[in-house]
């Protein structure tokens, strides 16, 4: 007979002090059906306590331990991120009875297939700051343990303000974003596309963030507008003011990611390819001076024509010499959207190249196994999965692809479609919400 532990859905809990905040007491509000309320007392560092529970050890390949018996609750963590998915796991086991709520009672251990469980999210101008909330709630909820946040052009610097459109997130807006994310558990990675992409809008729609607002800025980038101008010093002092104030916004961290993908003319133009060597070595040099660890896309990197299922746009004679020229600290993120079968070549192609290799799946579910499976088979360093603009439609992907990687999720799961999981997901972390087009993740129940 399974044995229970029962408790009123009010409580007050000892744990790490960190714990004590509103993204964590609105998860507790959320998952007990908005019926809970969680205060807390201050414990040791990375536990959680309720009751008179069984102490555990915490194993040193383990993220974290959940042991819950018929006395209490305790959780135990590596360090807070992996304190919060202890707790994440603990939140998909609650279960109502009545006016209390019970847990079964149950000794876990995490089994993630991966250390390094990363999140890519794009800030568009279409996304409202709830919706980006929300996205950030969900990765904490799927039990990533990073999250990188491009801003296209929805930040508004100091330095330039034609680098943000004028609907744009203002630095305390988008500080609220950054907190949560922390609060959750996840790592905050800033990031700003610092070669291609220069626009700061999809090529598809044919916008451009600065020239658009402010064409005699053109001495910036290439001639076609797309990638920023590798040869200007005027360039390189703004991306480096760039970097500072995303370092002042995001606070301490690792990694710093610069895109660095798709700069098309710089693939086609001999003289803009000779000086690539040069100016991503200065670049990674530079953010691995500032204390970071530089990431890069690694499509420029790749020779093309060389992996079937990939997109590589290096030459054969010049992707080895680029890629060894960056610092030693650069972490090499290689996206593959069309690549099905293990290994992903042009991924398997990076293990031995003395950097640490990150594999980036998109959101169709043979690509990100088969990612997946190739950074787990060669000892790598782990993955991004990454959502650019179809996120809404294909938001059921963002738990798919965190189970795949061993997330803990609702013991139900198993008998229900992916978008109702996803749904009662959203509606556990988003009991703060209160408008129609706030819930579920279009505002619209019919496309216009």
């Amino acid at each position: 007979m399974k044995k229970y532990y029962s408790f009123t859905p009010v409580i007050t809990v000892t744990a790490d002090s960190k714990m004590n905040n509103d993204s964590v007491k609105l998860m507790w509000n959320g998952f007990t059906h908005r019926s809970g309320s969680i205060d807390f007392v201050a414990g040791n560092d990375f536990t959680f306590t309720y009751g008179d529970p069984s102490i555990s050890l915490l194993p040193d390949n383990k993220e974290y331990v959940l042991h819950v018996d018929e006395k209490g609750i305790f959780i135990i963590g590596k360090d807070y991120g992996g304190l919060m998915r202890g707790f994440m796991s603990l939140l998909m086991k609650i279960k109502h009875e009545g006016d209390l709520l019970k847990v079964e009672a149950i000794h876990e251990e995490s089994n993630y297939l991966l250390k390094n469980r990363m999140f890519h999210l794009c800030v568009f101008p279409d996304n409202d700051l709830l919706f980006i909330k929300k996205i950030v709630r969900l990765a904490a909820a799927c039990q990533y343990t990073h999250i990188v946040i491009e801003f296209w052009g929805m930040l508004k610097y100091d330095c330039m303000k034609e680098l943000a459109w004028p609907q744009a997130f203002s630095k305390d807006q988008a500080f609220e974003v950054i907190k949560e994310a922390k609060e959750l558990g996840l790592e905050p990675i800033p990031m700003s596309n610092q070669l291609g992409h220069a626009t700061s809008a999809r090529g598809c729609y044919g916008r451009h963030v600065v020239l658009d607002q402010n064409p005699r800025y053109h001495y910036l980038f290439t001639p076609d507008g797309w990638a920023w101008n590798i040869y200007s010093d005027k360039v390189k002092v703004l991306l480096r003011t760039i970097r500072k104030e995303l370092y002042d916004l995001f606070g301490d961290g690792e990694y710093m990611h610069l895109g660095c993908d798709e700069a098309y003319i710089i693939s086609h133009d001999p003289d803009l390819r000779k000086g690539l060597l040069d100016y991503l070595a200065s670049l990674t040099s530079e953010v691995e001076a500032e204390g970071r660890r530089p990431m890069i896309w690694m499509d420029m990197l790749l020779e093309k024509n060389r992996f079937e299922g990939c997109y590589c746009a290096g030459e054969k004679d010049e992707v080895e010499f680029i890629r060894n020229s960056t610092a030693k600290a650069t972490v090499f993120v290689d996206w593959q959207y069309g690549a099905y079968e293990t290994p992903v070549p042009s991924l398997f192609s990076l293990k031995d190249s003395g950097h640490d290799v990150i594999g980036a799946p998109w959101s169709n579910d043979r690509n990100y196994k088969a990612v997946i499976n190739t950074v787990n088979q060669n000892s790598m360093f782990g993955i991004m999965y990454t959502t650019w603009h179809t996120i809404k439609s294909d938001i059921k992907s963002i738990l798919g692809c965190a189970k795949e990687l061993g997330a803990v999720t609702f013991d139900w799961s198993k008998f229900s479609r992916p978008d109702m999981e996803t749904a009662t997901l959203l509606r556990c972390i988003c009991s703060d919400f209160s408008d129609y087009e706030d819930f579920g993740w279009a505002k619209h129940e019919i496309d216009f």
